[in-house]
């Protein structure tokens, strides 16, 4: 699957082409400066994880951590560029990025969009050469955003291995409490397997509506959904000796639908009912079950490359794909495997 993962962004590499010369990039934030990454060579971006420790290393490189089956080095360019290291904790992000002639990764503070850039507009740097680290800077907003020229950072450090001969352990700078390792060895673990989690067909992801619970945006396919139902002041019927998450029974045209509070179901806050609150109708001959929606936004269609190309690494808590689409990052809604959830069996 990692093989089609990587074909699909080849194809994404050579299709690629913006008018008006935009492009999108991906701003990461490091050391509270924002670099910029073409997303075309973004592969994937996974949180911070148990990483591998060949007996040495060069002190830019964090760990090891495997991508379709080829060890890659994590770089932590806050040694690269000379700035003081920090423990990275478990918010860090890694980010995969295919080079003209390797895969290699960084590891960042944050991901902080995904944005079209005029590449008119990127200016160079004052004394900047070709073999700098940047390709130029963006002026985004009163925000400075260097672009970054990942192909001269590893250059630079294949080209001076005697400036990273550092002795320190550099497992040293990802936080090693007891819970923490617990926590990226279990994403470790997750990550080999999201290959398999992410096995979809084209058919179940083409078109569908984007819709919002607590401030999350999710996608979900139209073949999954029969219909929509506006909350309002509708009357639920409490259904007692029953999990937190199912939030009721509601009567929509003689059926008894049971409404599953998605929010409690994936152990975050209980939903409030408001104005624009909307039950998603799941499409089911085997049950009759209702999701709460805080708002209902609008109709996409998104294909299976689409996703592919634009895929970021999945919650472990939930297991959901996510992807990018027009700079927004959506969670997908896989009813198939909600339904295979033991929890539902109630239902």
């Amino acid at each position: 699957m990692q093989n089609k993962i990587i074909a699909a962004n080849q194809n994404f590499i050579q299709s690629t082409e913006f008018k008006n010369n935009d492009e999108y990039y991906t701003l990461v934030e490091i050391n509270k400066k924002i670099f910029a990454i073409k997303t075309k060579n973004v592969l994937e971006i996974v949180k911070i994880l148990e990483l591998d420790y060949p007996n040495k290393m060069p002190s830019c490189i964090l760990g090891i951590v495997e991508y379709d089956e080829t060890p890659v080095g994590v770089i932590d360019l806050r040694e690269v560029f000379k700035n003081e290291r920090i423990v990275y904790d478990l918010s860090a992000k890694i980010i995969i990025i295919k080079t003209e002639k390797t895969i290699v990764s960084i590891i960042c503070d944050k991901v902080l969009d995904i944005k079209k850039l005029n590449k008119e507009k990127i200016h160079l740097l004052p004394y900047q050469q070709q073999t700098d680290f940047y390709e130029g800077l963006y002026i985004n907003e009163d925000e400075n955003v260097y672009i970054l020229n990942i192909e001269n950072v590893v250059s630079y450090i294949e080209k001076n291995p005697n400036l990273f001969e550092g002795n320190n352990f550099t497992g040293n700078y990802i936080v090693d409490d007891d819970n923490s390792k617990k926590i990226l060895a279990e994403r470790k673990n997750f990550l080999s397997k999201v290959t398999e989690d992410t096995q979809v067909s084209s058919p179940l992801y083409d078109r569908g509506v984007s819709f919002i619970i607590n401030k999350i945006k999710y996608y979900i396919n139209m073949a999954s959904v029969k219909e929509f139902y506006k909350v309002n002041n509708s009357k639920f019927i409490k259904i007692p000796n029953t999990p937190e998450y199912i939030f009721g029974l509601i009567n929509i045209k003689g059926d008894y639908i049971t409404v599953i509070d998605i929010r409690r179901f994936f152990n975050t806050s209980k939903t409030e009912i408001k104005e624009k609150s909307t039950i998603i109708i799941l499409n089911s001959t085997e049950y009759k079950v209702g999701i709460l929606a805080d708002e209902i936004c609008e109709s996409m269609n998104v294909n299976f490359e689409e996703i592919l190309q634009n895929r970021l690494n999945s919650q472990e808590e939930n297991k959901m794909l996510e992807f990018v689409k027009d700079g927004e990052i959506y969670q997908v809604l896989d009813v198939e495997k909600l339904f295979q959830d033991e929890r539902l069996t109630i239902c």
